[in-house]
Order: C-alpha cells, then structure tokens, then sequence
C-alpha cells in the first residue's frame, strides 16, 4: 500500500510515556509481555491501543508463517495511525511489514483477516514490489522522533519500541497490476498456512463499511473495493476448483 514517505529517528527512553507521537512498536517485543494485556500507551499516558497477550502471539506466528511461505524474511511492527492502513517497508535496509493501530482496531481478533492482510504485504516482497517500484526514496525534512513508550500494565520497558536506530522509511507505490498478484499470492499463502482465504473477503467488505469520512490509504491506492471483492471471490474459487481437479486426478490418474 502506499503511504506518505516519512523518516524515522528511533531514541529509546526506558519505562517512560512522552508527548511525542508516531510510536512504534515491535510484535516480537509484544509477544514477549509478562502480562496477560499488552497496553501500547500515546502522550499523556493516553492508551492507545489494548490487546490480549495471546491474540499478539497469534498474530507474530501468523506472520511467521506467513513470510516463511513467501520466502522473506521480515520484521513485523505495529505503528501509530488512525487511520487503517498497513505497508511493507525498507528501512534502514532491512524488510519490515507495519500495520497501524486503526487496522489492527478494524480486524480485532480474527486471524485469518491478519493473514490476508500479512500475505498481501508478504507477497508485495516476494514479488519484488518494494525493490522495484519507481517510489520516491526521499527522506521527509522533518525526522519524526519516536521514543520508547511503556507496554503493558505492569509498566513494560521500551523493549517493544524499535531502539537505537536511525532508519529511513522508503516509500513504495504499487501498480494496480501488483496489487493484483499481490491479493492473488495472498490467498495462496492463506490456504498452504490453514487460513481461511474468506477472511480477505470479509477485510474488504469491514473496510467498505467503515463511515465514508474516515480516510482509508488501504482502500485508496488498490482496486475499488467492490472490485477488489469480486476479484478475491473469483480467485478463491478459481484455486478451490484448481485443488479438487489435481485431488481427483492423483484418486483417478
């Protein structure tokens, strides 16, 4: 997906909330919590997003296995915004995929609709997307500085907040073609992995749904999401039928 190209200016400050904004936090770090809920805190100690331990965890193995079948290997990070969005990203050389605290808000807890939306990035990597897109490398004047902010309800240290780097996001914007092969590599990630590949339909028409004034970057820079919908449709059902054709044909050589 594409977004605004921004930098990043990663200072860690542990055990501490600040008015500074655009946090961003390590799943891995996330998983790792001593605590059962996993609170991700803004300024003012304001909280900003609140997950259950397990659903994180779930969320990380999903990603494992995910960008394992895509062959990559990526960092996974959940990232401030309001509204949903996800991207795959270089930065500071390295594959990351980030998913924002709307999105992660919209899809809840259902792991097959994360799975659609981690394969859909995934794939975005695979394919070489991100390499080869004509995006604008330029790094934003203003350097966001995104400090280590408290997890959990225990006080969690910063060590969720990536820490210590001075990492360049570079912005990537995708033809619709490579939206395309990205939602069709997704879906067979999704169905190698045991995911229902239903949940990339069912993200698209949650994302319709949403109030018409909210701005949506996902629904902005890929097919109309009607469009989107029928191609998913039409994709599950080509694979489904691709199956039971090689099923019947090992039963019937």
């Amino acid at each position: 997906m594409k977004r605004s190209a921004f930098a990043l200016l990663l200072t860690i400050v542990a055990g501490c909330s600040t008015p500074k904004s655009d946090a961003t936090w390590r799943v891995r770090e996330m998983a790792l919590a001593p605590t059962s809920t996993v609170v991700l805190y803004g300024p003012g100690e304001k909280v900003l997003l609140t997950m259950n331990r397990q659903t994180v965890q779930k969320l990380l193995l999903a990603h494992f296995r995910i960008t394992r079948s895509a062959g990559i290997q990526a960092e996974l990070f959940i990232v401030e915004g309001e509204d949903p969005n996800a991207f795959a990203a270089s930065m500071d050389g390295r594959r990351i995929i980030a998913i924002n605290i709307a999105m992660v808000k919209l899809i809840g807890e259902n792991m097959d609709e994360f799975a659609a939306l981690l394969g859909h990035e995934a794939a975005h990597w695979a394919k070489g997307h991100v390499d080869s897109s004509k995006a604008r490398s330029t790094t934003i004047q203003g350097i966001s500085t995104l400090v280590g902010v408290g997890l959990g309800t225990a006080g969690i240290p910063a060590a969720g907040v990536i820490t210590g780097l001075g990492a360049n996001l570079i912005e990537a914007s995708y033809s619709r073609d490579d939206e395309r092969e990205a939602d069709a590599l997704s879906i067979d990630f999704m169905s190698v992995n045991g995911f229902d590949p239903q949940g990339a339909v069912r993200l698209q028409e949650k994302m319709l749904r949403l109030p018409l004034g909210l701005k949506v970057p996902f629904l902005n820079t890929h097919p109309s999401g009607e469009e989107r919908i029928e191609n998913l449709k039409k994709l599950i059902e080509a694979k489904k039928s691709d199956r039971s054709q090689k099923q019947q044909s090992r039963v019937n050589p």
